[in-house]
């Protein structure tokens, strides 16, 4: 047969045959042969290798599990990195339309808006004890303004430190 040679006990075939058996290009061969695929000879193929190779039969061979599985971890390497490219463009892409803030710009915002909140917070015991000051006699009115400003103070160092208030049980 043309193209086929048993050879200690293997059947090699030439590149031609091998292409024309598995219905592939010449430039597959050349492409499988650089992703690691072993050539018994200049133009000679072991027919059983290509096929354990490609996963077409069962193989038992440590060295061809090696190779394919260098093969998946090369794609699999391949797909993440196309990923992360993915996300890069589009992170460029997003801070090129302005929806990202720059770091300085939010923090001097934020500053400025918690120093309001701040000073609104502490003189909101203030205003609550003006409110009920005509309900209640002065002395009484002053206890109100001191126990508001407590929990305020608790509340906004709890913030600061925690970012969270949790507010003190009532004692019965």
């Amino acid at each position: 047969m043309d193209g086929y040679k048993v050879l200690d006990n293997e059947v090699v075939v030439s590149t031609k045959a091998l292409c024309d058996l598995l219905e592939i290009s010449d430039r597959t061969l050349t492409d499988w042969k650089r992703q690691g695929l072993t050539q018994h000879s200049r133009g000679w193929w072991d027919l059983k290798k290509v096929l354990k190779w490609r996963g077409l039969i069962s193989h038992s061979d440590s060295e061809v599990d090696k190779s394919i599985n260098l093969q998946k971890k090369k794609l699999e390497a391949e797909i993440a990195f196309k990923e992360a490219q993915s996300d890069l463009s589009r992170l460029k892409a997003d801070i090129a339309e302005g929806k990202y803030l720059e770091k300085e710009i939010v923090e001097l915002e934020l500053s400025r808006f918690f120093a309001v909140f701040k000073k609104s917070s502490m003189a909101l015991s203030r205003k609550l004890a003006g409110e009920v000051s005509s309900y209640v006699d002065p002395l009484e009115a002053r206890r109100i303004e001191k126990s508001l400003s407590e929990i305020i103070n608790n509340a906004l160092e709890q913030m600061s430190v925690d970012g969270v208030y949790y507010a003190k049980k009532k004692k019965v």
